[in-house]
């Protein structure tokens, strides 16, 4: 039996793309490492939505202005850029489905740097977040 864990103990992230993770981490310095770190934010984000994570509004929007400022200081292509946006954006809103499909969007847009693992790890994430019911998402209703 494992011994027991201090309280202090940082717990595990959860993070449902480590492959994409270790890809962006191993592209070069230069336009696919960023291209990949655009991928990875967009999908962190979206993985707000997932109902096992259900992060509250308050905190989605935080992370979103966040990422935009992070994004100045990232180059990328033009359409990239603005599918990242679009990808920041719709982490926000309580609709799931709209941010599997700016997932879609950009994955369609980025295609070459992305190894077969990660791309198959973000279509899991889009696939959860198509099956993720909104009502799930709600703000709780004051009594």
């Amino acid at each position: 039996m494992a011994p027991a864990l201090p309280s202090f103990t940082p717990t595990r992230s959860r993070f449902a793309c480590p492959a994409l993770l270790a890809a962006a981490a191993r592209a070069p310095i230069g336009g696919e490492r960023e291209t990949l770190l655009g991928v990875l934010m967009s999908a962190r984000l979206a993985a707000g939505l997932c109902p096992d994570q259900g992060l509250p509004a308050g905190t989605r929007g935080a992370r979103a202005e966040a990422a935009r400022q992070w994004l100045t200081s990232v180059t990328l292509a033009a359409k990239t850029r603005t599918a990242v946006l679009r990808c920041i954006a719709s982490s926000e809103g309580q609709n799931p489905q709209g941010a599997a499909e700016s997932l879609v969007a950009l994955l369609d847009l980025v295609a070459s740097p992305l190894d077969r693992m990660a791309r198959r790890e973000v279509m899991r994430l889009i696939e959860a977040l198509r099956g993720a019911p909104i009502a799930l998402l709600a703000p709780p209703r004051d009594p």
